[in-house]
């Protein structure tokens, strides 16, 4: 094939630092992938527009626009893109939420590709079944939200976005998906370079095959074990230095203190009264989710046996 059907190389699992990061951007670029940074004038004055070294377009969905299709459209179609992708959790975004917490004080990393390059992952034969399988659940919802729209513009394929904090340097992760696997993790590192970010707080379910992606970033501690509020069940809060090591990092197998159940939540509950006790801090260790278990490492603090 050639031209805009050239079939995308699979991409490679990108070492877990800023230049790895940059390599595996760089390679997508090279391959015919688009990076975008939408958000609105004010907000892009203050991002790194080269995040790893790795120029990205920002787009000011505010301001004067200069390409044939809609900014509107996009994030239209990226909404489908993101809520698909979060729909069985019964967590589509709202377009209010993606405007006032995403758009309007923070920016949306998109990964794009012409719709005519998408449509061929769907049967790019070297792919794994699984793969193919999981973009075969999002992308066609995707291209029939932008054929619905008339669009023609790129297609997002995979979105991250982090909110601010009063704190700086630390920001609040809240939207990431991917259609295809490795995308998440190049968009989410690229993000918070752009954002200049130190440490991030997230919300996930114990579940969430993201934490795959979160856990790359540093070491997770866990801030809530159970977040009862939530509406989803077995959500937690965690936090992370971002490209951090250190304590709560991996030191072998014989770090890892128990493998939690994804779905247990008297056991979550348990993990949960240690923390509001003082007595013990928890981190979730590579890779994040096994099997629907969490490999976690307990430590002590200086409460225990007080």
């Amino acid at each position: 094939m050639s031209g805009d059907l050239a079939l995308p190389t699979p991409l490679a699992r990108p070492a877990l630092t800023p230049a790895g990061i940059a390599g595996a951007a760089r390679a997508l670029l090279e391959d015919g992938y688009e990076l975008w940074l939408a958000s609105n004038e004010t907000v892009i004055a203050t991002l790194e527009l080269k995040p790893c070294g790795v120029p990205v377009v920002p787009l000011d969905f505010l301001g004067p626009y200069e390409h044939s299709w809609k900014l509107e459209d996009l994030m239209r179609v990226y909404n489908v893109l993101n809520a698909t992708a979060f729909g069985p959790k019964g967590m589509p975004l709202p377009t209010w939420v993606m405007i006032d917490l995403g758009l309007l004080p923070s920016a949306f990393l998109l990964v794009t590709l012409p719709a005519a390059r998408v449509v061929a992952q769907l049967t790019d034969p070297r792919r794994a079944d699984a793969d193919r399988g999981r973009s075969g659940l999002v992308l066609p919802a995707v291209l029939a939200e932008a054929q619905r729209l008339h669009y023609d513009g790129p297609i997002p394929v995979a979105g991250y976005c982090a909110a601010p904090t009063p704190a700086p340097g630390a920001w609040v992760g809240w939207s990431l998906c991917s259609a295809i696997p490795g995308l998440g993790t190049v968009a989410k590192g690229l993000a918070l370079e752009a954002y200049r970010a130190k440490t991030l707080a997230g919300v996930a379910q114990f579940y969430d095959r993201a934490l795959r992606v979160h856990r790359k970033f540093g070491p997770m501690e866990l801030v809530a074990a159970v977040l009862d509020l939530h509406p989803v069940r077995h959500t937690m809060a965690y936090r992370t230095q971002v490209f951090g090591s250190g304590e709560g990092g991996d030191r072998g197998g014989a770090s890892r203190t128990l493998m939690l159940d994804a779905r247990d939540l008297e056991a979550q509950w348990e993990l949960q009264r240690r923390i509001d006790a003082g007595t013990s801090r928890f981190f979730i260790l590579s890779p994040g989710l096994v099997d629907d278990r969490v490999p976690i490492l307990e430590i002590a603090t200086d409460n225990a046996g007080t």
